[in-house]
């Protein structure tokens, strides 16, 4: 990782290993999800235990970044920029911890007709945010091949929403013998899936005028 950053060795290494909890916490978020929905709820909750120290750690990576940022001058022309795209990364993995604690409180139950539905907008949604890590990851060194990963981050983010409105259906419309309240509480659970994708794309939107940025 030198690219922009290409005397600040220091920061360059937390940079790299900020990116590697937040993708490796995103990376067990997928699995939590799935585990969930497939009942096994002790590997769900050993993932989530996970997925909560790694967002530790990735807030105190950040919290050092931006000291070494202020402290450094660094990027002085780019420097509010760069720490709002690293704050908009981190979101991503806040968002993935909410989520998972959020299962664990409301113990939601999934019917069998919803499962794959829900595994399908889980996996749309991962996806998302996995092209934003290597979005993020790609600008620090080459920032112009960033934009190959921000067109794919965009399209799993239609792809999500187009997966959350087709659960939505099945839960509404396909699912009998379920109450409304149970209907709210899955719809809720969509939502929120759904939103990780909402939040990659943040991070697109963010690069993309961050490149253009750079690159002028």
């Amino acid at each position: 990782m030198k690219g922009i950053l290409k005397t600040a060795g220091a920061v360059i290494r937390q940079i790299d290993n900020f990116i590697n909890e937040i993708e490796n916490g995103l990376l067990l978020f997928r699995e939590a999800v799935n585990n969930y929905t497939d009942g096994r709820e002790t590997d769900f909750e050993t993932r989530l235990r996970l997925v909560e120290e790694k967002e530790s750690a990735a807030d105190n990576l950040q919290r050092g970044i931006e000291n070494d940022f202020l402290v450094h001058s660094l990027l002085p022309q780019f420097a509010s920029d760069v720490l709002h795209l690293l704050d908009k990364t981190d979101d991503l993995l806040d968002k993935a911890k909410y989520v998972l604690q959020q299962f664990s409180v409301e113990r939601p139950q999934m019917p069998d007709t919803i499962k794959a539905d829900f595994k399908s907008l889980n996996e749309m949604s991962a996806e998302a945010t996995m092209e934003a890590v290597a979005a993020v990851r790609v600008f620090f060194t080459a920032p112009e091949s960033a934009k190959e990963h921000i067109n794919k981050i965009y399209f799993y983010e239609r792809e999500s929403d187009r997966a959350a409105n087709d659960l939505r259906r099945v839960i509404f419309q396909q699912t009998p013998g379920i109450d409304l309240a149970q209907q709210e509480q899955l719809r809720y659970f969509t939502r929120h899936v759904e939103q990780l994708s909402d939040a990659a794309e943040d991070v697109a939107d963010i690069l993309s005028l961050l490149i253009i940025k750079v690159m002028l």
